[in-house]
């Protein structure tokens, strides 16, 4: 039986694309005509920040309580990046991996958010700060000096690869594919092109594009598709299926299950659950758990975060704990 405690134990690696999200809440009882264009502007009265994307890994990652957590990324020089770096370090998190790049800004999800004309909220369209630029070749040289620095040094390594211009250029891919720590790796375009030595965790969407995307027909069951994916990358797979759970798969093992949801009641918000559940199997494989002990882990930590709504949801032990004893 895995004790969760033994996460005070491990070293913690979070290489990803760094972002900041922000909610502005916006009271519309307040809002007036504006006298210089013909718009109600929002009237914001409050607003939240926290780290996103890569970040909300981290974020995650702290709340299990590793002995020791270091984190890499790309952030900007501006006021979004001085945030975010005060964020993570807030959680403890070594910071010598990430990297300030001159003429860029931090990646930003910013969420207007309307009430006040009744109980409900209104999410309007997200504002996202994305650059479309690549990296710099000497950020590219400090993430790839960093991957070896850190290489037999951390437990594990946990990957969010989110953005068309991320830190996970082609360059951090190769380094990836030499290292000995073990990888989990999360990634919304290119789970294939990850040949690590760890688990490769897509979506169901996800898994589905990358088989496509190597001309591969799809098998109609899910486990087959997720052990075609441990075959051609020869790597492990965690597919999560959302509220369905999710299925494991190992080509070289011949080995494949499914792990059910935890039944979630009300409304939920999906907003960080991946990141919960990546955070969650990484650790808990670290710290010694088998694949289906992490797995039941990492689902009892997305039934915490979709429960966190109008934010990045995130789940700590106890909360994790409490979610599995009350199904015990």
């Amino acid at each position: 039986m895995f004790d969760i405690n033994t996460i005070d134990n491990i070293s913690v690696g979070v290489l990803g694309d760094l972002a900041l999200d922000i909610y502005w809440y916006a009271d519309m009882k307040k809002s007036e005509l504006s006298r210089e264009t013909p718009h109600f502007p929002l009237p914001v009265v409050r607003e939240r920040m926290s780290p996103g994307a890569g970040g909300n890994v981290a974020v995650n990652a702290a709340r299990l309580t590793p002995g020791k957590l270091f984190v890499s990324g790309v952030i900007g020089d501006d006021w979004r990046g001085d945030i975010l770096k005060k964020q993570l370090r807030r959680l403890g998190c070594d910071m010598t991996g990430v990297i300030e790049e001159k003429n860029r800004f931090t990646c930003t999800y910013a969420k207007p958010i309307r009430m006040g004309i009744s109980n409900v909220m209104y999410e309007d369209p997200r504002l996202d700060f994305s650059p479309d630029i690549p990296i710099a070749k000497e950020t590219e040289d400090a993430l790839v000096s960093w991957l070896k620095d850190v290489d037999g040094k951390i437990d594990i390594l946990l990957v969010c690869d989110q953005f068309d211009f991320g830190v996970v250029t082609d360059r951090v891919l190769a380094r990836l594919a030499a290292m000995k720590t073990p990888i989990i790796a999360d990634s919304r375009k290119r789970i294939a092109d990850f040949k690590i030595n760890g688990v490769l965790k897509p979506n169901e969407d996800e898994l589905r594009n990358a088989l496509l995307g190597m001309n591969l027909s799809l098998p109609e069951d899910l486990s087959d598709r997720a052990m075609l994916l441990s075959k051609k990358t020869g790597a492990k797979v965690l597919m999560t299926i959302g509220e369905k759970g999710s299925i494991f798969a190992s080509f070289a093992d011949l080995e494949r299950f499914h792990t059910p949801a935890f039944p979630v009641k009300g409304e939920i918000d999906i907003c960080g659950a991946g990141d919960a559940s990546l955070a969650a199997f990484a650790c808990a494989l670290a710290a010694g758990a088998g694949e289906r002990e992490a797995a039941r882990l990492a689902a009892a930590a997305s039934a915490v975060a979709v429960k966190k709504i109008g934010e990045t949801g995130s789940a700590s032990r106890e909360e994790i704990l409490a979610v599995m004893n009350a199904v015990a």
